[in-house]
């Protein structure tokens, strides 16, 4: 009896050091997930430490007309920044805009959709950033998703609703993509001046 005593708490030991072990090798290394989105594996002390190089905080958030867009966005319970991207691909900040099918101003609004928005003037800033703010929210409401809400933006509710789902139209498939890149590198802390600066940068091995 004694004999099987001592043996049971001998593999009791062994099975406590070989958990002990495996938890000290289960460091799990995500460099190469997502392309270094994760960053390193740390080493032994290094929990806790930002990467070296970089502050412990994002950027704050720097673009034109932010005070106005931070206002309409948080009218409608919308983020910010998807509002900024919105603006970024339809004008790129350009408050006189003008589309060759009629859009106009920062958010380009139709001039039967700005009426419908109680937009009175297009090319106030202001205004069009209301309004913008607005139907975006408007497409959000009722497709519950925002690649739908953006293509309805884009395309027309109808026409999102009628396929349900994007539409296979070149132009909204790339807009929808477009505006959701230009909300990623926002969120990343970069300032953004036109479409063409939200495509994520190439990083050096």
């Amino acid at each position: 009896m004694r004999n099987a005593t001592c043996a049971a708490v001998f593999l009791s030991f062994i099975s406590l050091a070989s958990g002990a072990a495996a938890a000290r090798a289960q460091v799990i290394d995500w460099s190469s997930a997502g392309g270094g989105l994760f960053g390193v594996a740390p080493d032994d002390g290094d929990v806790g430490v930002g990467l070296e190089g970089h502050g412990d905080k994002i950027a704050a958030l720097r673009q034109p007309y932010q005070a106005a867009i931070a206002t309409a966005a948080r009218r409608h319970d919308l983020d910010e920044k998807l509002l900024h991207a919105v603006i970024i691909v339809e004008s790129a900040y350009r408050p006189n805009a003008l589309s060759s099918a009629g859009a106009g101003g920062l958010t380009q609004l139709m001039p039967g959709t700005a009426l419908e928005l109680g937009v009175r003037n297009r090319f106030d800033p202001i205004e069009n950033i209301r309004g913008g703010a607005d139907y975006l929210a408007r497409q959000m409401i009722r497709f519950g998703d925002v690649r739908l809400a953006l293509a309805a933006y884009n395309a027309g509710p109808a026409r999102v609703a009628s396929f349900g789902g994007v539409p296979d139209i070149d132009e909204t498939r790339a807009y929808v993509a477009t505006v959701i890149e230009c909300f990623l590198a926002l969120t990343a802390g970069r300032e953004i001046a036109n479409s063409r600066e939200c495509r994520a940068s190439e990083v050096a091995p």
